[in-house]
């Protein structure tokens, strides 16, 4: 086969690749934007609901709650329906508000039934109505 025979093969060029690849970073960047201005955590009587753009609201009742586990590497509240499986709901501290304020309220409402890990030692002083550094908080429920 000659040369001129052979197929030519022709891609985009560097630019139209740079910019399809700045697009897709700038897609990913307003979708965590998004996700950052748009997640919620609702604590009601009876569930909290955990509501983030492009996921399913996470729902849990809180008699169906059997353990709570605070972990020692970052602040934050995970909650399980069965005892030995993967958190069904974790609610860390940087991406919420008001941390301390929620993670009161979340332990008001858990059943006594509850079983807590907190190797953190934290469960107390959100309890005494402070934030985990011990400052405290109002909370507005």
């Amino acid at each position: 086969m000659r040369a001129d025979d052979m197929p030519a093969t022709y891609r985009t060029s560097r630019l139209q690749r740079g910019l399809s690849v700045l697009s897709v970073g700038a897609l990913l960047l307003l979708a965590a934007a998004g996700y950052g201005l748009r997640a919620t955590v609702q604590v009601s009587e009876t569930a909290v609901r955990k509501t983030r753009p492009l996921w399913t609201d996470n729902v849990l009742r809180f008699e169906d709650i059997q353990r709570l586990h605070l972990p020692v590497t970052t602040e934050a509240l995970w909650l399980y329906t069965e005892p030995n499986g993967s958190p069904d709901l974790s609610i860390e501290a940087q991406s919420f508000g008001r941390f301390g304020s929620l993670a009161r309220r979340v332990l008001r409402r858990l059943p006594q039934h509850t079983e807590s890990q907190d190797p953190s030692g934290r469960v107390e002083g959100y309890r005494r109505g402070g934030d985990a550094t011990g400052e405290n908080q109002t909370d507005d429920g």
